[in-house]
């Protein structure tokens, strides 16, 4: 977790309360309500995005760099919004294009390329992928089990405070992928499939490897699992699979398209999807798995959320044993879970990198996973027939606590702190300018570009200056990776290791050099 001054730590108090109490009324309502299915109105709507937006304030309103990943995702975004070709002026590495020109449209309100705008438009992605998580887990279990599952999720994204509070680059990916659930579990939910929802699927799953090539095994998994649907309900089964698979390939195809028209499908190739798959620490598959255990220590609250879902498996597999429920023949939903919860354990592990923000992947497939094995232990009661009263509010608690005792612990020093402290007199500011970033605005011209060598795209906010390369930070220069050629970070380091100045492009574009 960040550190808070007296008065933010106050308010956040404050905010963990209003959880606790918005949460025990939605439990009430769910459990004492006559439908079958979790209540959902505009009223509970609007009390959960303004507990989010209450609970992500002082992050928004902090005009800091929390993140270098959030420097370089907005620096790449500035420089879209200039030069917007991607992959010949733009290299987001392993970002996906998506979703640096997603990172343009606050610009488009007239709100500045900083951290402020930035965790304003992730807060309100984040709201509706939270929206379609829900609804999607309300779609595909009973009341009961739905509850169960959401309540970790709701509880780790109301309550972190820590890395998941930044503008982290898997937020668009997140976003697709949580649709791409929502409609599977409407097209579940269906006796037939509609062409609507099975193209729209289709669609948004074709779009996810360019929000995040990370995001594509587990689009695959619905789009296999959806097809699965789609063959056995479909009374015209080929036409709908013809549709299906025509609505996935419409978005790759246009970017095809554009890449062999702006001539950059060799880099694209090569940066993007060649790249992507030689991104790793080095070792093994099994090595990186083994090292999963250490990962989740260093992942902060996730490691409650893990637990929670943990917890909820041992739990469904007791009670299976207890009622003698045997788990054969668990149905589509189990495999569908299981599968998820397998390719984003490889999908996370994958790069050997244990970045925290990656375990992300894993919160839709857990939930699902979870909530499948409790929907079979729970298979022998009646729909009449409840657990006892004390269960879920003593399941509301166990997810809620965890995070509780460690906001505690950082308050009063009992716990790792990190090394940024955010203060009420820091919010709602411009961001700060380095004395690096002044003495480039005093040799800036007008239409001037910006080349930094050095891992620091933060000067790039700081002078509102685009950059002068494809690459936004010297990653590929200073690490291993596939043939680069005439790269434009290998041609612009020779003359940033010579000395900073002032270099005039081919295309006459006057470009500033830092180290």
């Amino acid at each position: 977790m960040l550190t808070f001054d007296n008065w933010l730590t106050n308010y956040t108090w404050i905010g963990f309360g209003l959880v606790w109490v918005a949460a025990a009324f939605y439990y009430n309502a769910a459990l004492t309500g006559p439908d079958s299915r979790l209540p959902v109105n505009g009223y509970w709507v609007v009390v959960f995005c303004g507990l989010l937006l209450f609970m992500r304030l002082p992050f928004i309103t902090y005009n800091h760099e929390l993140d270098i990943d959030e420097s370089q995702m907005l620096a790449q975004a500035m420089g879209l919004k200039r030069f917007w070709v991607h992959w010949k002026f733009v290299d987001g590495l392993t970002q996906g294009p998506l979703t640096s020109y997603a990172l343009i449209v606050p610009s488009w309100l007239g709100l500045p390329f900083d951290y402020t705008a930035g965790r304003s438009l992730g807060v309100v992605m984040l709201f509706f992928t939270l929206s379609a998580t829900f609804l999607g887990l309300r779609d595909l279990f009973r009341k009961t089990v739905a509850l169960a599952a959401f309540t970790p999720v709701a509880f780790f994204y109301l309550l972190s405070q820590g890395a998941f509070s930044t503008l982290y680059n898997e937020y668009l990916v997140l976003f697709l992928l949580a649709l791409c659930f929502r409609l599977f579990s409407t097209l579940y939910r269906r006796p037939r499939p509609q062409i609507r929802e099975v193209s729209l699927l289709g669609f948004l799953a074709g779009m996810v490897p360019f929000a995040k090539l990370q995001g594509a095994p587990t689009a695959l998994v619905i789009v296999v699992f959806a097809a699965v649907i789609i063959y056995h309900r479909s009374p015209d089964k080929v036409k709908m699979l013809a549709c299906f698979v025509a609505a996935g390939m419409l978005f790759p195809m246009l970017v095809l398209g554009f890449t062999i028209r702006y001539g950059v499908l060799d880099n694209f190739w090569q940066f993007y999807i060649i790249g992507n798959m030689e991104y790793s620490s080095g070792g093994s598959i099994w090595v990186k798995a083994m090292r999963y255990p250490r990962f989740l220590r260093q992942s902060g609250q996730f490691l409650y959320f893990f637990a929670c879902n943990l917890a909820l498996t041992l739990c469904a597999v007791v009670q299976s044993i207890r009622t003698r429920t045997p788990l054969r023949s668990p149905g589509l939903l189990f495999w569908f879970g299981l599968c998820h919860v397998a390719t984003a354990f490889y999908v996370v592990v994958k790069s050997g990198y244990l970045f925290p923000h990656y375990q992300q992947f894993l919160i839709i497939p857990l939930s699902i996973f979870a909530g499948s094995l409790a929907e079979i232990a729970l298979g022998p009661l009646s729909p009449d027939r409840r657990l006892p009263n004390t269960a879920l509010p003593a399941w509301m608690l166990v997810c809620f606590l965890p995070h509780l005792v460690s906001k505690w612990a950082t308050v009063t020093a009992r716990g790792s702190v990190s090394g940024t402290r955010i203060s009420v007199a820091d919010l709602g500011k411009p961001i700060s300018v380095s004395p690096v970033a002044r003495t480039v605005l005093r040799f800036a011209r007008p239409g001037d570009l910006l080349t930094v060598w050095g891992w620091h795209p933060a000067y790039h906010l700081e002078t509102r200056l685009s950059q002068g390369t494809a690459d936004v930070i010297p990653f590929r220069v200073l690490t291993e990776g596939p043939p680069t050629g005439e790269s434009p970070s290998k041609i612009f380091a020779g003359y940033a290791k010579e000395r900073p100045g002032r270099y005039r492009r081919p295309d006459h574009q006057s470009v500033l050099l830092v180290r």
